[in-house]
């Protein structure tokens, strides 16, 4: 059996443009190689987890590889390197002086974090506290110059990785095609299921999330941990609270790091709009008592699911523990993750963990677009297995505009027949047919008052645009074009309708279709 490692180029950091360094990916390959009849498996870790652990490449990558004849991958997505150093920034001074009357000073001689713990505990004893304030939470550092995108850098990080495996090893099996995650690793595997429908045979979340927890995007913001340590100081326990190094602002909405509505959207596992029916089936298993992600959003989440997919749906219980697959009724369960594989093989059995198509979204060159209000979110799938994600902004639907939307592609239409038509007048003028040119010229104008004047209808409720500068342009050139025409000017006319007025008309037609097309299209 043989694992091999990978660094590609990753997909851009779209929402905040931070520069990603390369993407990490390790394959393991069943003994028996690869065959038409092999599958992939996608592993994700979730926090606390690395692609290249012991773990992941001596013990659960090899078991599923070789019991299930499939390629299985992990990679070390946007965000997995969730540093465990300790960095004291000016809003932790300041408020633990505010707070707590502590000066800068006393925090000079600290070179571990072991040292940064004793003065914690110092502080907490001295005043007869349990637990640090949370508006004094210290920072932790995500590694890579990375930050927590909550999933959706994660998820486009997996089906980057998946589009290269899948150009590499051409003959594997496109309709056994697995995500498989616990915890946010499980959250991750069903975005990617939401982001690609149709790429997958089998999805399979262990107590994943499924929307956006505010605590580990603006944890400082909210007054809530993203992480927390127990300190044991002179036999006492105290309680440290923790933020990473988010860029994310929930409160200054002016800020480009604004994490506002479409970002959670994009994140929500919930978004009936973002749902299509697809072959895809869905595993899914949480603890009634999970503390970290909530049950109720999953009970949601299987219940949307089940419209659309089949939708297998384990609420486990107390009983439901027997120390072999499910051991600690808490969040995830501490489940054998092997034998979770091996128990969701055996209820998919009937299928053999596969699909009747092969086809996905990279093989049918697919573009989806997810409406997440002010913003869409536009997949870009092509069949050399890239894959290219944008972010559009959505425009507002006024609803005065609404019953104009099929007057505007009408309007289009006519722009389309004066184009046929300037072709017809240069074809007349040159034939000396002048008076056929002179008929089709004055329907043009018609044409043009005609879009004109419909326009002004509704003119007031369009977005921004430049074609009140383009039209008249327009207007001159055509002015210029019928006093050739009056004067019989016939040489001059066609030079006019060449190199002005028809250069007029192009632009002012594409200023049309740019400002007509997103509201007809939407």
């Amino acid at each position: 059996m043989e694992t091999l490692t990978f660094r590609i180029k990753p997909h851009a950091d779209i929402e905040l443009g931070f520069v990603r360094e390369e993407l990490d990916y390790y394959v393991t390959l069943p003994s028996e190689g690869v065959s038409e009849v092999t599958g992939l498996i996608l592993t994700i870790p979730g926090f606390g987890g690395l692609a290249n652990s012991t773990y992941q490449l001596e013990k659960l990558n090899p078991y599923l590889a070789e019991k299930y004849n499939c390629i299985v991958v992990s990679l070390n997505y946007f965000g997995i390197y969730r540093g465990q150093e300790t960095k004291m920034d000016d809003q932790f001074f300041i408020n633990m002086k505010d707070i707590y009357g502590v000066p800068d000073t006393y925090w000079s001689d600290i070179s571990s974090d072991n040292d940064f713990y004793v003065k914690v505990g110092t502080i907490l004893e001295s005043k007869g506290l349990s637990q640090l304030d949370p508006r004094c939470q210290a920072l932790k550092i995500t590694g890579r110059n990375e930050y927590q995108s909550f999933g959706f850098l994660p998820a486009l990080d997996c089906l980057t990785v998946l589009g290269d495996v899948l150009k590499s090893y051409p003959v594997l099996n496109k309709s056994k095609i697995i995500a498989f995650g616990s915890s946010y690793g499980g959250y991750i595997a069903m975005l990617c299921g939401k982001f690609a429908p149709n790429m997958f045979s089998v999805v399979i979340d262990n107590s994943g999330f499924s929307r956006t927890q505010m605590k580990h995007v603006a944890g400082r913001e909210i007054l809530e941990q993203d992480y927390v340590v127990t300190l044991n100081y002179n036999n006492k326990m105290y309680t440290l609270p923790y933020a990473y190094n988010n860029p994310w602002t929930i409160l200054d909405e002016t800020s480009p790091y604004y994490f506002g509505d479409s970002h959670k959207q994009i994140r929500n596992l919930l978004t009936r709009e973002h749902r299509v029916a697809s072959s895809t089936r869905y595993y899914i298993f949480h603890c009634e008592e999970d503390q970290i992600a909530s049950v109720e959003d999953k009970d949601k989440v299987a219940a949307l699911l089940s419209n659309y997919n089949s939708t297998y749906y384990k609420r486990v219980e107390k009983n439901d523990l027997d120390g072999v697959l499910f051991k600690k009724y808490t969040h995830a369960m501490d489940t054998s993750l092997r034998k979770l594989f091996d128990h969701v093989a055996e209820q998919d059995k009937d299928y053999g963990l596969m699909k009747e198509q092969s086809a996905n979204e990279f093989l049918n060159n697919e573009l989806i677009s997810l409406n997440c209000g002010s913003k869409n979110y536009v997949f870009n799938f092509k069949e050399d297995f890239t894959m290219n994600v944008t972010i559009t902004e959505n425009i507002k639907t006024d609803y005065n505009l609404i019953s104009s939307f099929q007057l505007m592609s009408d309007l289009l239409d006519i722009c389309d027949s004066m184009d046929e038509g300037f072709d017809f007048i240069i074809t007349r003028i040159s034939d000396k047919n002048y008076n056929e040119a002179a008929v089709v010229m004055q329907d043009i104008l018609d044409a043009h008052m005609t879009i004109d004047s419909q326009i002004n209808t509704f003119s007031r409720f369009l977005s921004e645009n430049n074609l009140h500068a383009v039209d008249i342009q327009f207007k001159n050139s055509l002015q210029e074009a019928v006093h050739h025409f009056n004067n019989e000017t016939w040489d001059i006319l066609e030079n006019q309708i060449l190199q002005r007025v028809m250069p007029h008309f192009l632009l002012w037609k594409n200023e049309l279709r740019n400002i007509f097309t997103p509201y007809i299209n939407h």
